[in-house]
């Protein structure tokens, strides 16, 4: 007996997950609209649209567990997978062009392989794109920057933390909970000892020819 949860439609009711709402809702994905708007442009609610992404979600994950299809469901299949790929399409171009903008290039080709997987049944699309340096577009470090903080915020974003506050803030909270008042005392230099053993990594290696340099530069004392 299937435990899938019966629809609450009632029979003859037409469904408005339509064709040309799906086409629709591709297209806005495909240029990055978000999903709120998107379901008011189609003259939908955005719970509705969440609903049937979720159910084309569970559909998908549920036929990739080997559970047999319930022709039902295809539409949600067909919404879900299609707005993810378009999603995907679009942050792939988008990205393509940050990175292309930051390191002064420009797309010379782009080449698209469509085709479908023998063992899930989807289609899976490949993009090739080729770059030619554009000698009058000069590099954008800005587009990188804003990539980096997009991608990495804990490290490039706004709200980044410096080496040295992250430690005290570790060394603030962590070692004092862990030891309690009666900590041993060598603990009491911990970030100290860090610090210093970062910053000399940090430095470059000194050379003996600059300090025997520094030793002949020396004043010599009266009568030596």
């Amino acid at each position: 007996m299937s435990n899938r949860k019966q629809s609450s439609r009632r029979p003859g009711r037409p469904s408005l997950l339509t064709p040309e709402r799906i086409d629709a809702l591709v297209k806005a994905a495909s240029v990055g609209v978000a999903q709120s708007l998107a379901a008011q442009a189609v003259g939908i609610s955005y719970p509705t649209l969440a609903r049937w992404m979720a159910r084309g979600r569970a559909a998908v994950e549920a036929r990739e567990e080997g559970q047999r299809p319930d022709p039902s469901d295809d539409p949600y299949v067909e919404l879900h997978q299609r707005v993810h790929q378009a999603r995907t399409r679009m942050a792939a171009t988008s990205l393509a062009q940050i990175l292309a903008a930051g390191s002064g290039h420009v797309v010379l080709a782009e080449q698209v392989r469509t085709y479908i997987d023998e063992e899930t049944g989807r289609r899976i699309e490949e993009r090739t794109t080729r770059y030619q340096p554009a000698d009058w577009r000069a590099a954008d470090w800005r587009a990188a920057a804003w990539w980096l903080a997009r991608t990495f915020p804990e490290h490039y974003g706004p709200n980044s933390k410096a080496l040295d506050q992250m430690i005290d803030e570790y060394v603030a909270k962590e070692l004092p909970a862990a030891d309690g008042p009666g900590s041993p005392p060598e603990l009491a230099g911990l970030a100290e000892r860090l610090q210093a053993a970062l910053a000399r990594q940090d430095k470059p290696p000194v050379t003996t020819a600059p300090m025997f340099l520094d030793a002949r530069r020396r004043p010599t004392e009266p009568g030596r």
